[in-house]
């Protein structure tokens, strides 16, 4: 046993202790056996196949940017020089936001933001890769509480100072959504690493879940999980795209592997770096999720904007939460193709129109406005989807 592992070992006490003061669940894993492998690990994918490209207008002169920045709801950006793609030296940590999340009092958010990252302590490992490293921490705050979290450690060479900036950008102009992982506080090391305090989300990602699912299916015919269930997932992401889209941006990779389950069970996007203006069409995020407009520029209506490419990611990720997950042996390809013809029996009728829509050519594609409104949401309270899910109790549960 490394001494690594010795110290994260002999933290599992504290780590359990802290967890219940706070409500969440016992580490009873988050529905899968190995969740924290690095293609589905909670707050660390990879944004694209491809080199990342700075394509934005904007520049941000230094790594603490303020919640002021982004107040206005209409959203302008300044143009400016294109950003620097070389590591800033200080090792200072940048204050990304002005108001104290939801639970953490305004002394205790200040403490946050000057002391997070310095001052936590490790629990565990929850995932590592190419990029970086995800650790549980804990931070003991002034007040005598002490507050989880997850630290977001990116050494890669492909994540530089732009794309850095770009992922804090996305998360601060978010930091009032609640369905949009929440950030404390940052920085960039004097050894060059991108540093993020991030909420915690207990329940690992939307695409771990639907792979425990499938094998608790085991090849029936049927939803991968309820209609109920399905209702609250989309329409808290929706809520997530709107919030958005609203501000002029587009999320650019939208996918299970990008949301994260809170510990009420509220799904919420996360990885913000490929996050730019819907005027940028051009190709981001994940492959197997773009839109095929992004590939053959005839097929973009005029006027067309990447909000049409987040709803196309949204569609196959609906289609993954209710019978296809994880490509589903090539019948997810086959759907995407021709979702009217594809579409499994099993699938109720609003639910198919919705799928429909979302993966209809751009020109006829739904909205995040027209999603929000359609008739497979009717009677579902929008109002109150930040409380948690919605007629069923949140169970963890292991896969078979």
């Amino acid at each position: 046993m490394t001494g690594t592992s010795r110290r994260f070992e002999g933290r599992q006490e504290a780590v359990l202790k802290q967890m219940k003061g706070l409500g969440l669940r016992r580490q009873t894993r988050s529905y899968a056996t190995g969740l924290h492998d690095i293609d589905s690990t909670s707050q660390l994918t990879c944004a694209s196949d491809a080199p990342f490209e700075e394509t934005s207008d904007y520049h941000v002169e230094s790594t603490a940017i303020g919640a002021a920045d982004y107040s206005d709801a209409s959203y302008s950006e300044e143009h400016s020089e294109a950003a620097s793609d070389s590591p800033s030296s200080c090792s200072s940590p940048g204050s990304p936001r002005a108001a104290a999340p939801a639970g953490i009092l305004p002394e205790e958010f200040e403490f946050l933001q000057a002391h997070g990252l310095e001052r936590c302590t490790p629990l565990k490992e929850l995932g590592q890769g190419g990029y970086g490293t995800v650790d549980l921490v804990q931070v003991a705050l002034p007040s005598g509480r002490t507050i989880v979290a997850a630290r977001k450690v990116i050494h890669s060479p492909l994540y530089a100072q732009a794309r850095y900036e770009r992922e804090l950008r996305g998360l601060v102009l978010c930091a009032d959504c609640p369905f949009v992982v929440d950030v404390y506080t940052s920085r960039v090391t004097e050894d060059g690493q991108f540093e993020f305090l991030l909420e915690y989300a207990p329940n690992g990602t939307l695409y771990d879940m639907l792979k425990a699912m499938e094998l608790r299916r085991r090849g029936k015919e049927k939803l991968l999980m309820t209609v109920q269930r399905i209702q609250y997932y989309m329409a808290c992401i929706l809520q997530g795209l709107h919030f958005i889209h609203s501000r002029g941006q587009a999320h650019r990779d939208v996918k299970p592997g990008n949301v994260l389950m809170a510990a009420n069970g509220r799904p919420m996007l996360a990885d913000t770096d490929s996050m730019d203006a819907v005027t940028v069409t051009k190709r981001a995020g994940t492959t197997s999720y773009q839109a095929p407009e992004l590939w053959r520029a005839s097929l973009q209506p005029p006027g067309y904007t990447a909000d049409k490419a987040d709803m196309y990611a949204l569609g196959i990720t609906l289609a993954e939460m209710a019978a296809y997950p994880a490509g589903g042996n090539g019948k997810l390809q086959q759907l995407k193709d021709d979702p009217v013809a594809n579409t499994p029996d099993y699938v109720p009728a609003d639910l198919k129109d919705l799928l429909c829509g979302l993966l209809a050519p751009a020109a006829k594609r739904l909205s995040v406005e027209q999603a929000m409104a359609h008739k497979f949401f009717e009677g579902l309270d929008m109002e109150g989807l930040s409380a948690g899910p919605l007629g069923f109790a949140v169970q963890l549960r292991q896969a078979p």
